[in-house]
């Protein structure tokens, strides 16, 4: 409510009530009165507020008494809460480092795709430097080298058999070498 409202008050209220026979029949405005109230009527005031209290038996007193703390309660609300806290934190945690590897990723598979295409653009200046006949110049002017003529070629017969001979010295051994010779061969 503003400071300078313009709603009326009741000043009714606050006016000393009179018993019917003290007030005029012939007034129907209320009564201004400027003297001081009577100390009578403050006490009939507080007679009248004591009669309107109501008092409770102590048994719905207890019912509606304010409950005791519990400690368990609020050390298990605590961690209750420290444990969503926890688990809020984590996730935000692993939020951001999911983006941080999402961007790392994304900056490598760009990478990735330069490199691919030099490669690509690589390949095709030295495929078009190194052609055949580009090759074949090269080779009898800087090398010297002539096409193959039927007396550079020697040919090999491979038609005889391969021999193999195995040699090995047969002595007298123990028979502990013999069992770890046989149990060796086994592997």
């Amino acid at each position: 409510m503003s400071r300078f409202s313009s709603e009326a008050y009741d000043f009714s209220l606050f006016e000393e009530r009179h018993t019917v026979e003290e007030q005029a029949p012939a007034e129907d405005a209320p009564r201004w009165d400027n003297t001081q109230p009577q100390e009578e009527p403050r006490k009939e005031q507080r007679e009248d507020s004591r009669e309107n209290v109501v008092e409770l038996p102590k048994k719905e007193l207890e019912k509606n008494a304010r409950p005791r703390r519990r400690p368990l309660r609020k050390i298990a609300a605590v961690l209750c809460f420290g444990i969503v806290f926890a688990t809020v934190i984590t996730v935000v945690y692993n939020q951001v480092q999911l983006t941080e590897l999402t961007e790392q990723i994304n900056t490598t598979t760009k990478q990735l795709e330069e490199a691919q295409s030099l490669e690509i653009q690589l390949n095709m200046e030295a495929s078009q430097k190194m052609n055949g006949a580009a090759v074949e110049e090269y080779a009898k002017k800087e090398l010297g080298m002539g096409k193959v003529s039927s007396g550079q070629v020697t040919y090999v017969d491979s038609a005889q058999e391969d021999q193999g001979t195995v040699v090995r010295e047969t002595a007298d051994s123990s028979w502990w070498e013999q069992l770890w010779d046989t149990v060796r061969s086994w592997f």
